[in-house]
């Protein structure tokens, strides 16, 4: 048996590793033309400045960064935007109430004049992107430490930056790429004024729940819909009555086509992040250490919401979006583990590693790259303990929101201690942190929140590996032993910031001396115990040593570019806008099991029929309509397609990414991978990774039929043939 994974391991290696895959990689638009030639070998009609142009329209015009980690894509001339369903999700929670439960029965504004307006959303979309390497590169001295040479980017990226900003007009950043062997500026606009049009029931845009989360067959309508306003220029403008819907350059014409297997597909959005170049010692450190504590700890939390939230419908409604955003990268860990064993990923990594050294060993090579795999090695073995602190610190230690929220009093406390302190700055920072406290207590259950922290600190103790055990942790289990409800019922009880109305009264009256209120406040000394001991015995250590992999990392990808100089390697995710493509396929994740392209409206009833699991529960107007068969004219055969595969390479950030057909056309929105396929933001299958997309013709049908929104169909271009 070993010795057959050992054939599969060296026959993925040599796939993985002598070219890269035509579905593989997420590539900077602005050099799309490097893939277009096989782009349109695999079906693309389009033309590179088609994806991308500066000077004119472009399908990077339709596409938005919504809010700080989703993807968006326009749909209509009138600024309507797309974007997934759990995208949305805090929006819609935020303005449901027991009394108009948005989450359980959905939201459909009539007209514009009914649209939700959504305080602190933005979106944000690309004017251009230019390669500034030649701006920075060159003005690096050989010799210099890695802080001079921080130093020395961060001030020549800080002033180009600043000069694209036309005054203000523009918001603007330069992103290393390739560890800092390239150099690219982006220039965005931002509009401020994000309206919500039409979200379905969570019950379809969330159907399957963490049951089918990372899974196939989905079954989901993973979409919500708002609108982008401006001022009477088209410009962003905050807020108004007065603003109109905004004129995007470009906007996606809607297929009702309906896919088929082998069609041509293409994602565009904003990937999070991937780590492609990582080394063996790395993946080792995922899947022995960082990857199984976060999952231990994640189980708990999960159980205590999932314990409380079906015990409270109010409850449900305050933890619906908590809930979702701890479960998913939960889920992800575990399918990612699953998935790095199964390719034997640590094996084919030191594989790669000894071409490279092999290469580098070369007399002409040997003067740049000798010793640096050694170094690899050591430095690993050195940082490992501290990034294990910091993942008990953030999964464990600021898994518990009183903690974070307390945390968020430190400006307010250093300001008030200040001598001489302008009393208008402290009450600048008093009234922002009396509106954050609105918002945090609206979805706070204190009930829930104080058994996360009896488990979490329990946890944080247990895992902890000296000599970095945070000391506050340590006092505690002294005093109080193995009996940390006594010392939760006593920190909530006493604690200020576990209340609402306490809080309130403070911020609302406010002046510098009362800092010492904070300072005493049981949670905030809890909270500024845990953040001094990271940032003070862990985060400098950590940030020192990554700096260093940096330097590593970065002459490894050039060495690697060097080495192979026929290959096109993409530089991975860093929230920048991409490309990447493939096709509609199937899979076959294991022995006698195939992956079939396409879900259809029958697999709903199917597992609806299973009334055990409650994530399969659908709304009884859902069940009538499939059950009647109406799908016309949003079929294909006769079958109304909900969700399709495809191979394309995609990662976090990627979520409410517009798929795009060969013509332009939006034939679905990017939701989800399969589980076999979360390893991807490592080591990319072409055979195993396919990323999961709720088709345009079911979101047609949902917005026609089930929720009667024609109006919203009238304003879009419907393709047909």
């Amino acid at each position: 048996m070993m010795q057959l994974k050992r054939v599969f391991s060296l026959l993925v290696f040599f796939s993985l590793s002598l070219q890269v895959s035509a579905t593989e990689g997420m590539w900077l638009p602005v050099l799309i033309g490097n893939n277009i030639e096989e782009m349109q070998r695999m079906g693309l009609q389009l033309t590179a400045r088609d994806l991308y142009n500066e000077d004119g329209p472009s399908l990077k015009d339709a596409i938005v960064r919504f809010g700080r980690g989703c993807t968006g894509a326009f749909i209509s001339p009138e600024g309507l935007l797309i974007t997934n369903h759990h995208c949305g999700l805090g929006q819609i929670q935020r303005h449901s109430s027991v009394e108009n439960d948005y989450l359980t029965h959905g939201f459909w504004a009539k007209n514009k004049q009914e649209e939700l307006p959504n305080p602190g959303l933005s979106i944000t979309l690309l004017v251009r992107m230019e390669d500034v390497t030649e701006q920075v590169v060159p003005k690096l001295r050989d010799g210099m430490t890695e802080q001079e040479r921080a130093s020395a980017i961060n001030q020549l990226t800080r002033e180009i930056a600043q000069a694209a900003t036309e005054d203000g007009k523009y918001e603007t950043q330069v992103a290393p790429f390739y560890y800092g062997n390239e150099y690219f500026l982006f220039v965005y606009q931002v509009y401020r004024d994000v309206r919500l049009v039409g979200a379905p029931p969570e019950s379809m845009g969330s159907f399957g729940g963490d049951e089918d989360n990372w899974m196939w067959p989905r079954h989901t309508g993973d979409f919500s819909l708002f609108r982008v306003y401006a001022n009477a220029d088209n410009e962003p403008a905050d807020y108004s009555p007065e603003n109109m819907p905004y004129r995007p350059a470009h906007f996606f014409p809607v297929s009702n086509r309906g896919v088929r297997e082998n069609d041509f597909t293409l994602v565009y959005g904003f990937p999070g992040r991937t780590s492609q170049y990582l080394t063996s010692d790395a993946v080792s450190f995922v899947l022995e250490k960082q990857n199984p504590v976060s999952i231990d700890l994640r189980s708990r939390t999960l159980d205590i919401y999932n314990q409380e939230m079906g015990a409270s419908d109010r409850v449900r409604i305050q933890y619906t979006a908590k809930h979702s955003g701890v479960s998913n990268s939960w889920k992800r860990w575990q399918g990612e583990i699953r998935g790095l064993e199964r390719l034997d990923a640590v094996e084919l990594k030191k594989e790669l590693e000894q071409e490279f050294s092999r290469w580098a060993a070369l007399p002409e090579n040997a003067g740049r790259y000798a010793g640096l795999l050694g170094a690899f090695e050591n430095l690993y073995e050195e940082i490992n303990p501290y990034r294990y602190a910091t993942t008990l610190y953030n999964e464990a230690g600021r898994r518990v929101e009183l903690i974070r929220f307390a945390q968020s009093f430190e400006a307010l406390v250093k300001k008030s201690k200040e001598r001489n302190a302008d009393p208008e700055e402290i009450s600048k920072i008093a009234e922002r942190l009396s509106l954050s406290a609105s918002t945090f207590f609206k979805d706070y259950h204190l009930p829930t929140d104080q058994r996360i922290l009896v488990a979490m600190l329990d946890r944080y103790v247990t895992l902890a590996e000296q000599p970095l055990v945070p000391p506050v942790l340590m006092e505690i289990r002294r005093q109080y032993g193995s009996d940390l409800q006594k010392y939760a019922d006593r920190l909530f009880s006493r604690s200020i910031l576990a209340s609402e109305s306490k809080t309130m009264d403070l911020l609302n009256n406010y002046k510098a001396s009362d800092y010492r209120k904070l300072e005493k406040d049981p949670a905030f000394s809890l909270a500024m115990s845990l953040a001094n001991h990271h940032s003070e015995q862990v985060r400098p250590v950590e940030s020192n040593l990554d700096s260093k992999l940096d330097s590593l990392y970065r002459l490894y990808t050039a060495g690697l570019r060097e080495m192979r100089p026929e290959q096109n390697f993409f530089p991975d995710a860093n929230s920048t806008l991409r490309i990447t493509y493939g096709n509609v396929e199937g899979s076959y994740p294991r022995d006698a099991v195939k992956y079939l392209y396409r879900s259809t409206a029958d697999g709903i009833l199917e597992k609806a029929a299973n009334t055990q699991i409650p994530d399969y529960r659908i709304p009884a107007r859902l069940n009538q309509l499939i059950n009647n068969k109406d799908f016309a004219p949003y079929d294909r055969d006769g079958d109304l397609i909900i969700n399709f595969l495809a191979s394309n390479h995609t990662t976090g950030g990627n979520s409410g990414s517009p798929v795009i057909d060969g013509r332009g056309a939006f034939i679905g929105i990017n939701f989800d991978r399969t589980w076999e396929s979360t390893m991807s933001d490592i080591m990319f299958d072409p055979e195993q990774c396919r990323n999961i997309t709720a088709n345009s013709q079911y979101i047609l049908w949902v917005i026609d039929r089930y929720a009667g929104m024609k109006y919203l169909l009238d304003e879009m271009e419907i393709i047909t043939e």
